[in-house]
């Protein structure tokens, strides 16, 4: 195969067998799901472009608001999560130990972090905080959100959590009524297990779609991988220090693409066909060192996969986090890689911004005394003409 077609990253983590933790396989198996069936909708959105995202920080933060949600938002957050077959405390047991279990490697760097923004003043139920703190470990903090301060505030979690790469993944102002942002922050930073000599990375020729040609700095190297040649593709698996978490590259043949490929891939094939297909041979892989920024809204990603009464207002049924009526107004994720030769840096943080309806809160009493001269009109209601107009300067005189 000649001729390279885009480039779709897909960083997953090669999760070991955990018998001991019932339900992580099974989370995994929804969460690699999702993350197809996301990269999917959001490549066909942006034909052509460079894309990545963190399916697990996304995944994660979802989860968390699905602790909130009731009835059919529930139901449509856990279709499009996979986890619908997955009894009301097994997928917080599994996001907990599978939690657990990716930050107990220590050949790379893998810092996970999950918030709760809650506006000043704003109740939520105490189920669905002791849920999100228990099993994703999320720290509660109380923001004023019509303050610039609340956005200084979240961004700098974020940045700290992402070791400087995710800055600014909220702006003020927010959205009007905003009382809550969930947020989730995965950072990661490895070394190849076996890393590629600088001295072979040449420039050579990088074919676009559509004809296009450019020259760009490309890595090399021979050895023994993991490695399968399908009818539509070829795939590599490039470890990490501790050989656990690795990279996996798909090549798509000429006659295919990037997006007809993902067309062909569900969270089922991946499991029963993909990951079996890989076998050690000899041979050599050469790539692009590349660097990428990325921000996307997943609003609409995630209504076309299903997720839709989650954005309504008046709708939404978040009646387990807080018993104010509340909506998802805004999903969104910033994520940031760099692959060179020495191995890869990768940070992503997801926000969901959840808003309360316009509702009129009752007001504090109040006091007119009017004893200064003043103006009074009659009007007529449904017209709002006004009828009569007067100005009274003193009321005892006749």
């Amino acid at each position: 195969m000649k001729r390279m077609v885009g480039v779709v990253v897909i960083c997953l983590a090669a999760l070991t067998a955990l018998a001991d933790m019932p339900g992580v396989s099974k989370l995994a198996g929804a969460d690699n799901g999702f993350a197809f069936d996301l990269l999917r909708q959001v490549a066909n959105g942006q034909p052509g472009q460079n894309i990545f995202l963190s399916p697990y920080s996304a995944a994660v933060a979802l989860q968390m608001l699905d602790n909130g949600a009731k009835g059919k938002t529930r139901d449509e957050i856990q279709s499009v999560l996979k986890t619908e077959d997955m009894p009301p405390g097994e997928a917080n047991g599994a996001c907990g130990d599978l939690r657990q279990s990716l930050l107990s490697q220590t050949n790379v760097i893998l810092d996970l972090a999950n918030s709760i923004w809650v506006n000043k003043g704003f109740e939520l139920k105490a189920d669905f905080v002791a849920a999100n703190q228990e099993f994703f470990q999320a720290q509660l903090e109380s923001v004023n959100f019509q303050t610039p301060e609340s956005a200084d505030i979240i961004n700098q979690w974020a940045a700290i959590n992402t070791q400087g790469k995710i800055n600014n993944v909220v702006a003020f102002p927010f959205p009007i009524h905003t009382e809550l942002v969930l947020a989730d922050a995965i950072y990661f930073k490895g070394k190849w297990q076996t890393p590629f000599d600088k001295s072979r990375t040449r420039r050579l020729y990088f074919y676009l779609a559509g004809g296009v040609i450019k020259q760009t700095p490309m890595m090399s190297q021979h050895g023994k991988f993991r490695y399968q040649q399908a009818k539509n593709f070829q795939a590599i698996q490039l470890p990490y220090a501790g050989n656990r978490l690795q990279m996996m590259l798909f090549l798509p043949a000429t006659n295919s693409s990037p997006a007809k490929l993902l067309a062909q891939i569900n969270g089922t094939n991946w499991e029963s066909k993909i990951l079996p297909g890989f076998l050690e041979r000899d041979g050599t892989v050469t790539f692009p060192k590349f660097k990428l920024n990325y921000e996307i809204e997943l609003n609409l990603p995630l209504q076309a996969l299903g997720m839709k009464q989650a954005f309504i207002p008046g709708a939404a049924n978040f009646s387990a986090m807080s018993a104010d009526a509340l909506y998802v107004s805004l999903v969104k994720q910033k994520s940031y890689v760099d692959v060179n030769e020495e191995g890869t840096e990768a940070a992503a943080v997801t926000t969901v911004t959840m808003t309360a309806l316009a509702i009129m809160r009752p007001l504090a009493p109040f006091e007119m005394l009017v004893n200064r001269p003043f103006l009074f009109l009659i009007a007529d209601s449904a017209t709002h003409v006004i009828l009569f107009a007067g100005i009274v300067n003193d009321p005892t005189v006749h």
